[in-house]
């Protein structure tokens, strides 16, 4: 914020250059005299018309200068940051009228007020204008409006637009991380809740996530009662994408813990929600008819994170992260595994993670019960039963629920009872039989 505080806009340099620019060529043919003719032509006319109210009037030469001036800078800046083509017009128009009555109005006066060199400076003003609105630099707002719009932030949006290089819209190949948060419990709360409060719950939701969201960066893709979208890395290419998604994941939750209280406060029905992230290739670009253009993207990891966000709901975890995700932050961040999954398509197997915290400040207590953790995991996978419940109960912070660990918990008991715990759709797979089918997540 600093640094941006410490150089104006581009936007705003150029429409100084060309209000400046405009506003000199005029007042230099002002001064060497080039508009003296039609101001004794327009002088004499008001007399013959008996607009003046006497012969004696005065010539009001510093408001002239004044307002040549002041129009050139205003009209500027307006032709340079409207991005419609019609307002632009209509603002040039308008002054044009602004100048012509304050000359009238001046000469009902008293006072003699030449326009001509107003004029002058607006018809500058607006032709350079125009062509410069001509040109990438000056079309680039209005094409950010139409495709991207209000998806991101105004800061994001400022950068986009002063950014040296023009944005990418053709179609690129980005490393992408895909961040999905979605309520639960849609369903539940229609049937205790009355339309008119089931409506303000959802936009209160919706505005929460899709705000804070922008806020740290992402393009918010698809926005929905349930569902929010958003994307890191995708409008220009970030080293950084899945960290930006993982940090905002980690405060996103702390800010739905105290939605959920507000909205159990003011509906009496918490919020239930999960996040998912998943990271990679994505093929990004404009998509759409001239009429209706936007920008996304097309890859595996948008689905993928929708999967992930509505499995913290079968384990009763808040965030998971996919195994690229992982794999780019092995020590950024610290997880617990879930489950492994198989995809037959390409004979490939994936694991999931909760994600816990940034691996910056994780306190070893914590540490140490997230390894306890694993290790039941491990012997879970393995059939160990007894010993997966020794390691869980370790892994167990007193006075604190954990979904995950209650899953496993229950998992692990069924299989002492002689209960079939592993994922069973009939189709054999590697692993020991304990990876569930991809398309089942």
């Amino acid at each position: 914020m600093k640094e941006r505080q410490k150089k104006m806009r581009r936007y705003a340099i150029i429409s100084l250059a060309i209000g400046g620019g405009a506003a000199l060529v005029a007042l230099l043919f002002y001064f060497l005299g080039g508009f003296h003719p039609l101001a004794a032509w327009l002088s004499e006319w008001y007399l013959s018309k008996g607009i003046f109210p006497s012969e004696e009037f005065l010539r009001a030469k510093w408001l002239e200068i004044l307002v040549v001036v002041l129009l050139s800078f205003g009209v500027s800046w307006c032709v340079i940051d409207i991005s419609p083509v019609g307002l632009k017009l209509l603002v040039v128009l308008c002054a044009f009228l602004v100048v012509g009555g304050l000359s009238v109005t001046s000469a009902l006066h008293g006072f003699f007020f030449e326009p001509f060199s107003s004029f002058a400076a607006l018809v500058l003003v607006a032709a350079t204008g125009f062509v410069f609105a001509g040109t990438e630099r000056g079309m680039r707002k209005r094409v950010l409006e139409e495709v991207v719009g209000s998806r991101i932030s105004r800061n994001k949006f400022d950068a986009l637009l002063e950014a040296v290089d023009p944005p990418n819209f053709e179609g690129a190949v980005n490393e992408v991380s895909v961040l999905t948060c979605r309520l639960f419990n849609h369903a539940e709360l229609q049937e205790k809740l009355e339309s008119g409060e089931l409506i303000k719950l959802s936009n209160l939701f919706l505005r929460s996530v899709s705000t804070f969201l922008a806020s740290r960066g992402a393009y918010l893709d698809e926005s929905g009662p349930e569902l929010v979208r958003g994307y890191f890395g995708m409008l220009e290419a970030s080293d950084t994408h899945a960290e930006d998604a993982c940090r905002a994941a980690l405060e996103l939750r702390s800010r739905l813990r105290n939605l959920s209280q507000e909205c159990e406060t003011r509906w009496f029905q918490p919020i239930q929600y999960g996040i998912g992230i998943s990271s990679g290739p994505m093929t990004v670009g404009v998509y759409g008819s001239r009429e209706h253009r936007y920008f996304s993207g097309i890859g595996p990891e948008t689905d993928y994170a929708r999967r992930l966000a509505h499995a913290n709901q079968r384990y009763g975890s808040d965030i998971l992260v996919g195994p690229l995700t992982h794999k780019l932050l092995s020590d950024q961040i610290e997880v617990r595994p879930m489950e492994m999954f198989y995809d037959p398509e390409v004979n490939a197997m994936t694991e999931v993670y909760q994600l816990l915290a940034l691996t910056e400040g994780f306190p070893a207590e914590d540490r140490q019960r997230r390894d306890c953790f694993w290790e039941g995991v491990i012997r879970f996978r393995e059939k160990e039963y007894e010993k997966a419940l020794d390691a869980f109960s370790q892994a167990k912070k007193a006075g604190e629920e954990d979904g995950p660990l209650e899953f496993f918990v229950e998992r692990c008991q069924s299989g002492l009872a002689g209960e079939d715990v592993q994922p069973d759709d009939g189709k054999p797979k590697p692993n020991g039989g304990h990876a569930r089918l991809l398309n089942l997540m």
